[in-house]
């Protein structure tokens, strides 16, 4: 009987469980429906890798397939290192800009060539205001014409003439250097430079080839016989032309101031004469000298004296005055036909020691320029020569005034030139 109940509770166990495990079937499946009805077919955003390719080997045979033994990746790597390279893009051309010259740099003169052309470069110009003449080998003045660009001045050569020196205003700094003499070939018919017209053809004796000479003060006064009136008479030292006219009678009397101990004058065929100065060795000497028919002063400070002094000193010839602690004009020039100079002389002594200083003025122009004085007129911007010797070395450098604007009124440092190209030393 205990058998028969066990066994029929097993029994009936067995059914329910089976009822269980159909009912979690039927469910599951039914879900199962419900997930396929709702499915929605989305692409997927993230990025499928590409398939490799499966390289083939081969016996060998032909196509892309690869012989067996050789690695594919290899033989990529090998391309690779084979590959020229790629060649880098070419750098665009810059053109490096134009370095302007410093105001401080060392001024320079050169000529250069370009196009067939010769150009005269000077730099650096630091002014508003420049005005520029070339000296040929034979005294003769050409006033080329220029441009100035970034501080650089640039001048065309005059063909078929030599030119040993150059001189400029610069504002108002008077500038003089020199040049390596050269002609330059012509293409064209060349620049003359200007010369002096006579009023009318006189005729030569040739009494100009010879003299008698005097010396006095360093003064050389040669005197000429047998002229034709009106005839010209030069004489040449130191590069430069000291000339006059003969008178109705037939002489001529024509002064050089000298500037060595024993000099050598030249006449008109080119002859030279010996004339000597023996005080040379113990004075310092100062000339200006002018060919326009205008009146010119020349001042110089000695070392110790103040530099406003010159305006108030009076300004006469002191041939008889005796040299006092400071020096003397030995001559103020006041001829009409010659070539003008005016004369300073000191002694060396035993005085302050330094550099002098030399100033000029215009009488004739005055404070106020009018009429051939001023403007573009004839006498508005003369040219001089400042001459050092005696004790110094000769020197002599070629100025030129600035010109001044009609109407305008000059002020104390326009009306008094003072000469920084040149200094005497005591």
């Amino acid at each position: 009987m205990r058998t028969f109940v066990n066994s029929f509770g097993i029994a009936a166990l067995c059914v329910f469980a089976q009822q269980g495990l159909a009912e979690t079937g039927a469910q599951a499946a039914t879900l199962s429906e419900m997930r396929q009805a709702v499915q929605i077919d989305v692409q997927s955003e993230l990025p499928v890798p590409a398939a490799v390719p499966t390289i083939t080997q081969t016996e060998g045979g032909a196509g892309l397939a690869l012989p067996k033994g050789y690695d594919g990746q290899k033989l990529d790597a090998d391309a690779l290192a084979q590959a020229p390279a790629v060649a880098p893009a070419p750098e665009a051309e810059v053109t490096p800009a134009a370095v302007m010259p410093s105001c401080d740099d060392p001024r320079t003169a050169g000529v250069e060539e370009a196009d067939g052309q010769h150009q005269l470069v000077i730099s650096p110009i630091c002014a508003d205001q420049v005005r520029l003449t070339l000296t040929t080998r034979e005294g003769a003045m050409v006033k080329p014409e220029f441009t100035v660009v970034d501080r650089t001045l640039r001048a065309a050569m005059p063909c078929g003439q030599t030119f040993s020196g150059l001189k400029m205003m610069v504002g108002f700094q008077p500038v003089s250097m020199a040049l390596t003499p050269k002609s330059y070939p012509c293409t064209e018919a060349p620049i003359q430079a200007a010369q002096p017209v006579p009023a009318a053809p006189v005729a030569s004796s040739g009494c100009g080839n010879s003299f008698d000479a005097a010396v006095v003060d360093g003064i050389l006064t040669a005197t000429f016989a047998g002229c034709t009136a009106g005839e010209p008479v030069a004489l040449e030292y130191q590069k430069a032309k000291f000339h006059t006219t003969a008178a109705q009678d037939g002489s001529a009397a024509l002064q050089v101031p000298l500037l060595e101990a024993t000099s050598l004058v030249k006449t008109a065929d080119g002859t030279d004469h010996e004339v000597n100065w023996p005080e040379a060795a113990r004075t310092i000497r100062v000339v200006l000298a002018w060919d326009e028919p205008i009146d010119l002063d020349l001042y110089v400070l000695e070392p110790g004296v103040s530099y406003n002094a010159f305006e108030t000193a009076p300004h006469k010839d002191r041939t008889d005055a005796a040299f006092g602690e400071h020096g003397r004009m030995v001559v103020t020039s006041a001829a009409d036909d010659a070539t003008r100079f005016e004369v300073y002389d000191s002694l060396q002594s035993s005085g302050p020691q330094g550099m002098g200083t030399v100033v000029l003025s215009d009488v004739s122009r005055g404070m106020s320029p009018a009429g051939e004085f001023c403007g573009d007129g004839a006498l508005a911007g003369p040219d001089f020569r400042v001459m050092l010797g005696g004790a110094e070395r000769p020197q002599k450098v070629r100025f030129a005034f600035e010109k001044a604007a009609c109407g305008s009124t000059l002020d104390s440092g326009q009306y008094y030139r003072r000469v920084d190209d040149i200094h005497p030393f005591w």
